[in-house]
């Protein structure tokens, strides 16, 4: 069967002619690889997002097993330092012990009747006076003498007892420079008293020189009475 349109031109029903050309295709997959492109950065920056989250978990996981062995080395720390200050402790007594026992009978003979003691502290060594008969050490060597500050308290009934107790520091060879800080009356079971401080510089002597000294205090003593002797004859 034949159709024929007799329809004026102007009455023709238009087709659609759509043609992209080349530049119309280049441009087209242009735009489809950059779509992919888009697409595949978007994948790779979750991917990368999921690996940090990841290594952020495990790093937080670190953490808190570091924390606790910090804390483990931390208590070491803590207990090794009390040993060392123990065994610094132990070993100073050791090394003077019987330079203190010297020390203690030499101020229980310098107090006389009225007087009693209270404290007696040393010093570090930091405070000591250097017009003393040695030298300030760090650390007492083993032969030598060294000098350190010193305090003692202690209470008194009269002015009198403890003027000679101070005189009585001032004498031995443990002790110089010895000075009154502070004396303050006060009541003490219905009687009168003073509290007192002093300070002195505190002198180790070592076994050597102790001998020293008493060899040289009875060799003063044997050429006295010798002198007295030939004196007598």
């Amino acid at each position: 069967m034949i159709e024929v349109n007799l329809l004026p031109k102007e009455y023709l029903k238009k087709s659609f002619d759509f043609s992209f050309g080349k530049t119309g295709l280049y441009a087209v997959a242009a735009a489809a690889a950059v779509i992919v492109m888009l697409i595949g950065i978007t994948f790779y920056q979750k991917y990368e997002i999921s690996q940090l989250d990841e290594k952020i978990q495990a790093g937080r996981r670190r953490a808190a097993m570091l924390q606790k062995d910090i804390q483990i080395v931390e208590a070491l720390e803590d207990v090794k330092g009390k040993i060392t200050n123990r065994m610094s402790a132990v070993e100073k007594l050791d090394r003077h012990r019987s330079v203190w026992v010297r020390v203690l009978e030499e101020t229980a003979r310098n107090v006389p009747e009225y007087v009693w003691l209270a404290r007696f502290k040393e010093g570090d060594g930091s405070g000591a006076k250097t017009k003393g008969k040695a030298d300030t050490l760090s650390a007492p060597p083993p032969g030598d003498m060294m000098s350190r500050p010193a305090e003692v308290e202690g209470y008194a009934f009269s002015l009198n007892a403890l003027a000679a107790f101070m005189i009585n520091m001032m004498r031995s060879e443990y002790f110089d420079d010895v000075e009154l800080v502070s004396s303050n009356e006060m009541e003490f079971e219905d009687h009168k008293a003073y509290n007192f401080v002093l300070t002195c510089n505190l002198h180790y002597l070592s076994d050597e020189e102790s001998r020293g000294n008493i060899a040289q205090v009875e060799g003063g003593t044997d050429a006295k009475t010798a002198t007295s002797h030939k004196s007598l004859n």
